[in-house]
């Protein structure tokens, strides 16, 4: 019976999670080109309740690689982009933040809650006001959105390609 030396294990090791980041690569991929495919769709309708739910999911499936994913060897993993033009990263990073404290969380930061006393000695009455969302900023900026996500995605078939080299 042959001994597994540690120098083998720790290249079965290496290479399990060379082919696990990989696996998140193409995922990432599949994320990104989600979101092409929703702003093509979107594109098909004038209704403003349902191009504002398609806008958000845009969001959120653009945003789904940047959030940490777990793995199986790689306890968790994100999409890294270096940005080269920082209008680029500044919409980036407010998409990251629509996605994380209004569209896949409740973040009071966001939405600000004020909350009033209207009781009276019969009636107990706490009405609630919270900070608005404007989605007519985003349907102008959709073209730019647009040009993220592909650029973005080219980034990580580049890291694609890399890999795909080595295998």
């Amino acid at each position: 019976m042959a001994l597994v030396t540690q120098r083998a294990i720790r290249s079965m090791v290496k290479t399990k999670n060379i082919l696990e980041k990989y696996k998140f690569l193409r995922l990432y991929d599949m994320d990104f080109e989600s979101a092409l495919w929703i702003l093509k769709v979107l594109s098909r309708y004038k209704k403003k309740d349902v191009r504002y739910a398609l806008i958000r999911d845009v969001i959120v499936t653009y945003s789904r690689p940047f959030t940490e994913s777990k793995g199986f060897n790689i306890s968790k993993d994100f999409c890294g982009v270096k940005f080269d033009d920082p209008d680029k990263k500044k919409l980036h990073d407010d998409l990251l933040r629509l996605r994380n404290e209004l569209f896949a969380h409740t973040d009071l930061t966001f939405r600000n809650p004020k909350v009033a006393n209207w009781s009276t000695d019969t009636y107990k009455w706490f009405p609630m006001s919270v900070k608005g969302f404007d989605y007519k900023d985003l349907e102008s900026r959709l073209p730019e959105i647009k040009r993220l996500v592909r650029y973005v995605q080219k980034q990580n078939r580049l890291k694609i390609a890399e890999y795909e080299k080595s295998f």
